[in-house]
């Protein structure tokens, strides 16, 4: 079984094959070395560090009505596209999340 994990310690993105039968195993990031890794969005690019997730949400703006709110942060580039404005349902949003959080999305 192959698995993406994020280091919460160095924001490292790597991969691991582990056999489907193992379920206790203790991870180790192989950049820092620590075991506080946990599984990375599918969408993680390896080696894309600490700009794919620094938090759990994004902030956004709508464009129409003003309104500001946060959501979690999106688990693929046409999940955040089809995000739309919980007061007035317009999908012309504007993300003010700081740049640090935004991710590096393949293709």
């Amino acid at each position: 079984m192959e698995r993406r994990l994020l280091c919460t310690k160095c924001s490292a993105i790597f991969d691991i094959s582990l056999p489907d039968d193992i379920k206790d195993i203790k991870i180790t990031c192989p950049d820092c070395g620590t075991d506080k890794v946990t599984d990375a969005p599918p969408w993680a690019p390896l080696g894309s560090g600490a700009n794919i997730v620094m938090g759990d949400e994004w902030a956004y703006e709508c464009q129409e009505c003003k309104y500001q709110f946060r959501m979690p942060i999106p688990k693929s580039p046409e999940e955040d596209k089809s995000r739309k404005c919980p007061r007035c349902n317009s999908g012309h949003l504007h993300l003010i999340t700081g740049s640090k959080t935004l991710p590096l999305y393949c293709g």
